[in-house]
């Protein structure tokens, strides 16, 4: 009994060893070599030349050889991944691999990795799936080696790994072997984000100073100017620079970074239409959160505002907090996420809005259609005929189907190559690589794409 458990342990290692749980499949240069194999073998079986079967004897080895040969190449082998926990869409992803060879003596020779990165809800924007694939050429017995792939990063939503297929075509390239590792992973593609103009800094200032008796002077006398400028209506006196406007004889007065401190709501629209949806009304809505991304993103650089992002649909979505790298966050991955809808309107979105950013915040609308705000705001059971009137002077109101954010953000690629001295401001993205190798859970990480 002890013999028999003994052989029957040692056929099962045996077994295990040479032909694991494996994929075998045939190249196109193996079924040709089969294929002249089967021939010599028939036609010296047919004519009785002994000499062609000997060829054909002797042609059989480097079949049975690659059987054998690519089973052992993948023994006692160990493939990892690392990849960044977010990425924004057009920045390139890193995605590093490491093949761990436990064997003391024969190194991994020709070993290729083949991953499959695919999108959780293909609905969110049209994306699709990415295989990256990496080489070892020689892994030698006892070490580790690693390889990094980079390649453009898919577009916005949440993405899953799922297997790393390692591959090996050793050692005659007749046969292609490959041993499945499961490595779960889930990655979320931020939207892009660009460069605010200058155009778009003065409008968000002009909504800003429209509502008078609003301005804050309590945050005007906590911050230092930072320049001068001509007298509006509505301006406090107290802000008047009395020795430059006796200079220049005309009123001139001091101009503050108090839109840093107030509050600001982005409320998105993302209608389609139910059925035929065309690839421009598509596009719409990707420049609509990718504008409202790039927002997001400038006004978290600078915190002591609060920022509330806002979304229609058949339940109106709300998203608020102090402006922070946490709330950055949050903001991004559910912009990342947010699918179209036919269904709600604006006027339940600001039913859904908190008393204070109805009473006091900047308002961004921005839609994928034509809206009459004014009867919106009208319908809304929060927002009386007066109230409603008054909310038009701290609305900027945005329709992204006609191109009219175009003029409010540029993206790098759209850029001239001296753009740094013309009138685009804003959040520059830098590459992601260099966020890849930082630990540092801060500002400047989350412009550069992504993080461990």
């Amino acid at each position: 009994m002890e013999s028999r458990g003994f052989l029957t342990r040692s056929a099962r290692w045996v077994l295990v060893s040479l032909w694991p749980t494996q994929r075998l499949l045939w190249t196109r240069e193996g079924i040709l070599y089969i294929l002249v194999w089967l021939g010599l073998l028939g036609t010296g079986l047919n004519q009785q030349i002994n000499l062609i079967l000997l060829v054909a004897g002797l042609a059989a080895g480097p079949l049975v050889a690659s059987i054998f040969a690519s089973a052992a190449m993948l023994r006692k082998l160990r493939v990892t991944r690392r990849i960044p926990s977010y990425v924004f869409s057009g920045e390139p992803l890193t995605l590093d691999y490491s093949l761990e060879n436990s064997r003391r003596w024969m190194a991994a020779l020709a070993l290729a990795v083949e991953d499959d990165l695919t999108p959780l809800d293909r609905i969110v924007s049209g994306s699709s799936s990415v295989t990256p694939r990496v080489f070892f050429a020689r892994v030698p017995g006892m070490s580790r080696a690693r390889l990094r792939w980079q390649g453009p990063s898919p577009k916005r939503g949440k993405y899953r790994f799922r297997m790393l297929d390692l591959v090996t075509r050793s050692p005659f390239g007749l046969i292609e072997r490959r041993v499945t590792t499961l490595e779960p992973a889930q990655l979320t593609v931020y939207p892009k984000v660009g460069q605010l103009t200058r155009r778009w800094q003065f409008l968000q200032r002009q909504a800003s100073e429209t509502h008078r008796g609003l301005r804050h002077d309590r945050s005007a006398q906590q911050q230092e100017y930072h320049g001068l400028r001509d007298y509006r209506p509505g301006d406090s006196p107290r802000w008047i620079h009395w020795r430059t406007s006796a200079r220049l004889g005309q009123p001139m007065v001091k101009e503050f970074e108090q839109q840093n401190e107030q509050d600001l709501a982005i409320l998105l629209d993302p209608w389609l239409p139910r059925t035929k949806v065309m690839p421009e009304q598509r596009e719409s809505l990707e420049k609509m959160i990718q504008f409202a991304a790039t927002i997001c993103l400038e006004t978290c650089r600078h915190p002591g505002r609060r920022l509330l992002l806002g979304w229609t649909g058949p339940t109106p979505g709300v998203q608020q907090g102090p402006a922070s790298v946490k709330l950055l966050h949050e903001l991004l991955e559910q912009l990342a996420v947010m699918r179209p809808s036919s269904e709600g309107t604006l006027s339940t979105l600001f039913d859904a809005l908190p008393p204070a950013t109805l009473r006091e915040a900047v308002l961004v609308v921005v839609s994928t259609r034509p809206v009459n705000l004014l009867e919106e705001a009208e319908r809304s059971e929060r927002l009386s005929g007066a109230s409603a009137r008054g909310l038009m002077g701290r609305v900027v109101l945005l329709d992204a189907s006609n191109d009219e954010l175009a003029e409010f953000i540029q993206f790098p690629d759209d850029l001239p190559p001296n753009s740094s001295k013309s009138g685009a401001s804003g959040p520059r993205v830098s590459p992601t690589q260099e966020a890849q190798d930082s630990n540092q859970d801060g500002i400047e990480s989350i412009s550069g794409g992504s993080s461990e």
